[in-house]
């Protein structure tokens, strides 16, 4: 373990402390209020990514945060990915 650099997430929650919302807040954020189906679908999806503590952070389920900036963005770019293979 020695040597390794690990991900300072709490450094990122309190430099970026904007960034970090609760799911309710993402929710309304990505406005996804009308279609949770796919909100869902999206937060798999990122959990399952080697990198996913980037995006979400908390050591329980009820303490989680999530980085609206990041999960934005990577939503963006996977919805203009399905726009350009149509």
């Amino acid at each position: 373990m020695e040597g390794e650099n690990f991900y300072n997430a709490y450094k990122d929650l309190i430099e970026n402390r904007e960034d970090w919302i609760n799911k309710d807040e993402l929710i309304k954020f990505l406005q996804y209020e009308t279609n949770p189906n796919k909100y869902k679908k999206y937060i798999k999806e990122i959990k399952q990514l080697e990198n996913s503590y980037l995006y979400i952070q908390g050591t329980a389920r009820t303490n989680q945060r999530f980085n609206k900036v990041r999960i934005y963005n990577y939503i963006n770019s996977k919805e203009r990915e399905m726009e350009r293979v149509s």
